[in-house]
């Protein structure tokens, strides 16, 4: 019975914090007595009056002599209410991009992604997520990557990351996408010609990798694509729950992956014909 009553008053009170807002949040910021707060608000004496009694009668706010305060329990929902309203405007810049994220295969709430930066082809730059990408290799010392897309300039992005500076780059790649990239002999030889190359380990993996992830020392980025395979863009993040997960989720598949060798190719290339 007092977790209902309990529940009841806290429904209340976020109630009238959401209408009453904007007066919570000027207390918040220093004690006022209701002059200033006609000013601070812009609304009128009455205004102010009923917004005070419906904050007091929840314990919202209180008074102290002829100014008002929040209280701590006001101070919490205020805090809490001002970080919705942020994820909420943060999370509305980029809700095309969300819909298209599988979120099924994350180990993390989306609103983790709140703070992202995203990368989106336009009709001036089609190819803006790929170029992203290289600019963040490029800026790497060390890079750990999945990779399962078929995207023509993903291993030019390698390729021109690699040639520039200290840089070490291991990447999983799905045995799916590795026949597809030793079924071209372009390609092939691209692949052939990373393998040779000291800094980089690249992995066969057999198994499911859902979207492309890569990890930097500062930043966790990866691909959302359409149902069709098309790049919609590249999310970028530096929360730290995220980098958990996509730590966990590049040495999960590593260690269960076979490390790739020049001579494999020939046998991707003769499984891609067959």
């Amino acid at each position: 019975m007092n977790r209902q009553t309990g529940s009841g008053l806290a429904e209340a009170a976020v109630e009238t914090l959401q209408e009453r807002y904007e007066f919570l949040d000027a207390v918040r910021e220093r004690p006022r007595d209701k002059r200033a707060l006609v000013a601070a608000t812009d609304v009128s004496r009455s205004t102010v009056d009923r917004a005070l009694r419906d904050l007091e009668s929840h314990g919202l706010v209180e008074r102290d002599g002829g100014e008002y305060r929040a209280t701590t329990y006001g101070d919490l929902l205020a805090g809490e209410f001002a970080s919705l309203l942020d994820t909420a405007a943060a999370a509305w810049e980029i809700r095309d991009v969300l819909e298209k994220i599988p979120t099924d295969e994350l180990g993390f709430e989306l609103s983790r992604l709140a703070d992202a930066d995203v990368t989106t082809p336009t009709s001036a730059d089609p190819t803006a997520p790929m170029q992203r990408v290289v600019e963040l290799k490029r800026g790497a010392t060390r890079v750990r990557s999945l990779a399962s897309g078929r995207s023509p300039g993903a291993l030019d992005a390698h390729e021109e990351a690699a040639e520039h500076g200290d840089h070490h780059f291991a990447s999983v790649c799905s045995t799916d996408l590795l026949a597809w990239l030793a079924s071209d002999p372009e390609r092939r030889e691209q692949v052939a010609g990373l393998l040779d190359a000291d800094s980089v380990d690249v992995y066969a993996y057999d198994g499911d990798i859902p979207f492309p992830v890569g990890i930097t020392e500062d930043v966790v980025f990866f691909g959302v694509e359409s149902e069709e395979g098309a790049p919609v863009a590249l999310v970028e993040t530096t929360d730290e729950r995220v980098r958990e997960w996509a730590i966990e989720a590049f040495e999960t598949r590593r260690e269960a992956a076979t490390e790739l060798e020049r001579g494999d190719l020939a046998d991707y290339a003769a499984d891609s014909e067959n």
